[in-house]
């Protein structure tokens, strides 16, 4: 079998908001085509037109390759030989960047297309289900109304989830809000009682370690599961002495590519918690080897997940098969504002009692609904 064709397709909503913390606006859906008619699907969360870019682009030297003169005419199963071919073949554009995000689409469609060749789901072919329980935490949007209506707004998205059984929840995005920081925690904490875990996500917001650990010593009290990038994300070493001081764990990771950003984030940064996003750190191949070095140091691993149908497949086949990751990150469809996040995906898998089935059908199981594709195509619309 070999490698017929690369297509990359750049997704928007009919709207879109430029200035909005919500990354499932756009997508870039890549479709990988083999000669035997089997076609693998994947995505990542970046620059749809720079990842477009990056597969189509003509090739100027062996190590700034474009990624489609790369895999036409490769046996599509040898999945871990061409991840290699693409890091090094596109180096000196890639490396750390978008390069491996480009790379990480392209390798969860590689894995569809070997679940399909063999009829098995992705998450047997990654070595079988380990982990007993599969669960998403619900990821609540930021609050965008006026300050007299947040806390309602709060309120509204936590008993929405809670009724859907959710185990966890996540505010996010401190910094953004017209309500304090601290008035947000205790009333999420107050609605959902002790029995569901708790995470806040501070989006960076705090510029070093002492103004991070002053408003984190305040937040303690309300038994959170973890505070989520509370620093820069480049501030390792504010990482580490913030992770020492706190009862509570840290995370840290969605922006960070590759093994070797994450071998430097354990050491280094001494966090509880890494939060590779699938496709960004260079595809499920990528992220398993993430996994493996923390569980190694002992570190629980918690995917970012903000995209589509796409993502939340990959991330429920990867915790399968991932014991130390407790949770992944999972935005509800109730709350989001996205079509593509809504309906991209004809067959997402449901939540039942606050966990996910991994599916039984072959590849990442994904139906994608192609009227939704054409809606939302940048090419469609010329």
């Amino acid at each position: 079998m070999k490698i017929k064709d690369v297509t990359a397709t750049v997704l928007s909503n009919p709207i879109v908001k430029e200035g909005a913390s919500d990354s499932s606006q756009d997508d870039i859906l890549i479709e990988i085509t083999t000669d035997e008619g089997i076609v693998g699907i994947g995505e990542v969360d970046a620059s749809p037109t720079v990842i477009k870019a990056l597969i189509d682009m003509h090739s100027s030297h062996d190590s700034s390759l474009g990624f489609k003169r790369i895999l036409l005419g490769e046996d599509p199963l040898q999945i871990r030989r061409l991840w290699d071919r693409m890091y090094e073949g596109t180096i000196a554009v890639g490396r750390r960047g978008v390069g491996v995000m480009a790379i990480g689409a392209i390798d969860i469609a590689l894995w569809d297309i070997a679940g399909k060749h063999y009829g098995q789901p992705v998450w047997k072919l990654l070595g079988g289900r380990v982990n007993e329980r599969i669960a998403p935490y619900a990821s609540l949007p930021a609050l965008q109304d006026p300050e007299r209506v947040e806390l309602k707004e709060l309120r509204r998205m936590i008993v929405h989830v809670k009724e859907m059984g959710f185990g966890a929840v996540k505010v996010e995005e401190l910094v953004n809000s017209h309500v304090r920081d601290y008035e947000l925690v205790e009333e999420a904490r107050n609605i959902l009682g002790e029995d569901l875990d708790l995470m806040i996500d501070a989006y960076y917001c705090w510029p070093d370690f002492k103004t991070a650990y002053k408003r984190c010593e305040e937040l303690e009290k309300f038994n959170l599961y973890f505070i989520e990038t509370p620093l820069p994300v480049d501030d390792v070493a504010g990482l580490k002495k913030l992770s020492r001081k706190l009862h509570m764990k840290v995370a840290s990771g969605e922006r960070m590519t590759t093994r070797y950003e994450f071998n430097e984030l354990i050491a280094r940064g001494d966090v509880d918690v890494v939060q590779p996003d699938i496709g960004r750190v260079g595809g499920l191949t990528e992220a398993m080897r993430v996994a493996d070095h923390a569980k190694a140091n002992g570190v629980l691993v918690i995917p970012h997940c903000w995209r589509t149908g796409i993502s939340i497949a990959a991330a429920v086949h990867f915790s399968a098969i991932t014991s130390n990751c407790p949770y992944f990150e999972f935005v509800p469809n109730g709350l989001s504002r996205s079509l593509l996040r809504t309906s991209l995906v004809k067959n997402e898998r449901k939540i039942r009692k606050g966990s996910i089935e991994p599916p039984e059908e072959p590849g990442l199981g994904v139906e994608i609904d192609y009227s939704i594709v054409e809606k939302c195509s940048s090419e469609s619309s010329k």
